[in-house]
């Protein structure tokens, strides 16, 4: 997936954003500033903006985590990468060539969610730390971050974790496929059938939501679905395929 906008280089890998990322970027600071504002009345409209804008930047943080885990195990195991860029459903490492076994597919994959978990759970335990006590919602503007954070990232974690490329947890199955048949090739097909299958069903289901009258969040999947399927296409055109 191609950068519009070239942020920088961090330890030789140039970091970049696809536009569709400046677009859910500011949908989820909206939507951070409008919930806070209902959860919080007592705030004023400076500070409701500002924990959601910083709120929004952190969240930034913990996906160029995630991908820059992606890029560090796969630096490990010898496979140079050339650029993450971050899109509305996360980021996308790009990798120079394709893994030389399974085994090195299968942790390429697996340790970005393995990174989203475990930086929501550290939220999580710092949110109780300073005085969270779960159910309620926070009241002061730290702890509220820091348990959005946590909890959106555990989301993410179990989002990549849906068996279809683009998605971590294609390239998961791709791994598993690979060790059990012996074919990169075969393997890559089957995940990124399985990625597009995913992506139709929540176009469809997003639209049976919308005319069931649930507006918004049946376009929400609709449109997750149609990017899914667009970076599945996308990633399956650009992916190396080996015979072997």
């Amino acid at each position: 997936m191609k950068a519009h906008i070239k942020l920088g280089r961090i330890f030789g890998v140039a970091i970049g954003l696809h536009y569709s990322w400046i677009m859910i970027a500011l949908l989820v600071t909206l939507s951070l500033r409008a919930q806070f504002a209902v959860e919080h009345p007592d705030w004023n409209g400076s500070t409701t903006w500002g924990i959601a804008i910083i709120t929004g930047l952190l969240f930034f943080v913990s996906i160029l985590l995630h991908e820059l885990s992606h890029a560090a195990v796969a630096k490990l195991r010898g496979i140079p990468v050339r650029a993450i860029t971050l899109f509305a459903l996360g980021g996308v490492a790009q990798i120079e060539k394709d893994a030389a076994d399974a085994k090195s597919e299968f942790w390429m994959g697996i340790i970005g969610p393995i990174t989203s978990f475990l930086i929501g759970v550290m939220c999580l335990l710092i949110t109780v730390a300073v005085g969270w006590t779960p159910p309620d919602f926070p009241q002061r503007p730290l702890p509220a971050m820091l348990m959005w954070l946590g909890l959106i990232n555990i989301g993410l974690a179990i989002f990549n974790m849906i068996p279809g490329f683009p998605l971590d947890g294609g390239r998961v199955l791709r791994g598993i496929i690979w060790w059990i048949t012996g074919n990169a090739k075969r393997a890559t097909t089957i995940a990124a059938r399985v990625g597009q299958f995913i992506a139709f069903a929540m176009i469809v289901y997003g639209v049976f939501q919308f005319l069931r009258g649930r507006g918004i969040n049946g376009l929400w999947i609709t449109f997750i679905g149609w990017f899914l399927l667009s970076a599945s296409r996308e990633s399956y055109r650009l992916s190396p395929k080996s015979s072997k």
